[in-house]
């Protein structure tokens, strides 16, 4: 029965905080991953505008395969594409052992280049650690504001609605609000 009514608060505490800490912005986010060849980069040298951040293991890459179409639908229209950077991190802890690493590392290469995007490398699990605290069995995207931010985030397959709240994060970040 105890464990029960400390589970409950528990969930209440991060329903409630959760919301507020991205209302307020939240902790600057930032974590050191690999890039396909094998360089380490801090994420925090990638927060110069708004940014998309989706972080996904490999069975979830499909996920919200819609939001990417979309991001690169708006990419084409001037506006959002030269002041959003979008940032892909693929949850690859499972496979920081030889020789799997180097299939993981081939894989994104072939990736990187059928679609022109870096895609940086969590061998750590960093991401999945506080203060990201983001699961590592799904499809998460973030929307960061300038200086790191979390400032919206979803998990899991985005509904219309959702993909809707994202553009009009961005818009707010970059025109100070929404446009549509």
């Amino acid at each position: 029965m105890r464990r029960a009514a400390i589970r409950s608060t528990a969930l209440v505490v991060a329903l409630v905080v959760a919301p507020l800490a991205l209302a307020n912005g939240g902790p600057v986010l930032d974590a050191t991953v690999e890039n396909s060849s094998g360089s380490h980069t801090r994420l925090s040298t990638l927060w110069q505008r708004p940014t998309v951040l989706f972080y996904e293991d490999r069975d979830s890459t499909a996920l919200n395969q819609h939001v990417k179409d979309a991001l690169t639908e708006r990419a084409r229209q001037p506006g959002l594409a030269q002041q959003v950077s979008v940032v892909a991190v693929a949850n690859v802890a499972a496979w920081d052992w030889f020789p799997a690493r180097n299939f993981v590392l081939a894989a994104v290469k072939d990736i990187e280049k059928k679609f022109n995007l870096p895609v940086f490398l969590d061998f750590k699990g960093s991401l999945s650690s506080a203060p990201w605290n983001l699961p590592s069995n799904s499809s998460t995207v973030l929307v960061l504001d300038p200086s790191g931010r979390a400032v919206w985030r979803a998990q899991g397959r985005l509904s219309l609605a959702k993909v809707d709240e994202l553009f009009a994060e961005l818009e707010r970040l970059v025109f100070g609000h929404a446009t549509h």
